[in-house]
């Protein structure tokens, strides 16, 4: 399954399509008992590109702020493993919108 949800990211051409893939993996693989503020979001959900980057930043670089138990830690690995992803997919999609027409 957690194929399927990297494979949409590899498809997505706009920022825009990232984040509804984003959003909708978050509302499915989020744990319960996580609280959006630990990610830096108003609610469990992402918006726009920056609060993808935002959640990717949290969870590879301040863990510890995020999970409270060993389930979260093991589940937020896979959640930014999955962030990781998405805002690489951001950037290249911005990079690529950077490059002049040949």
């Amino acid at each position: 399954m957690d194929d399927l949800w990297h494979q949409e990211i590899d498809k997505a051409t706009t920022e825009a399509e990232v984040v509804r893939s984003a959003s909708d993996y978050l509302g499915v693989w989020a744990p319960r008992e996580l609280a959006p503020a630990a990610l830096g979001l108003s609610e469990m959900r992402v918006k726009t590109s920056d609060e993808v980057v935002l959640v990717n930043y949290r969870l590879s670089s301040h863990p510890e702020k995020v999970a409270s138990t060993a389930r979260q830690a093991a589940h937020l690995r896979e959640l930014a493993g999955y962030f990781g992803h998405a805002a690489s997919r951001i950037f290249d999609i911005r990079r690529r919108q950077l490059r002049p027409a040949a």
